[in-house]
């Protein structure tokens, strides 16, 4: 079952959480999977936010799939309210009776996840815009 769930960012940005939750054998436990994908005002299709020219991106390349989903959900833009917006949206979508378990170790991490801060400088050229 998948659930996608967009989120207009301070930027201008829009970034678009996919979850993604497969039934464990023999039990009523969902696994779940995240993607995250951006679009900025000037693109038409959404894109991972990890592109060639990212100052990440060889990082990106070496790592395993679960530090590559984590370095994708950091450099999305997304805060810790929208990714848990989207879980309770998709925990609802499957109905009461069901535990979501993670794929990755998230937890740990979404306590540090802010979402894109804008300065006093970005604030204004987002007034011009």
């Amino acid at each position: 079952m998948k659930h996608e769930k967009i989120f207009l960012l301070a930027i201008g940005r829009e970034a678009k959480i996919i979850v993604t939750g497969t039934v464990a054998r023999n039990s009523k436990e969902f696994l779940l999977d995240f993607e995250f994908l951006v679009r900025d005002t000037h693109e038409h299709n959404f894109h991972s936010p990890i592109g060639l020219n990212h100052p990440q991106y060889w990082k990106f390349k070496k790592s395993s799939t679960e530090k590559a989903q984590l370095l994708e959900m950091e450099y999305s833009g997304v805060s810790r309210k929208q990714l848990n917006e989207a879980v309770r949206e998709f925990r609802q979508l499957i109905g009461p009776g069901f535990s979501l378990k993670y794929n990755i170790v998230i937890q740990e991490r979404i306590k540090t996840l802010k979402g894109i801060r804008l300065g006093p400088q970005n604030r204004r050229l987002l007034a011009v815009i």
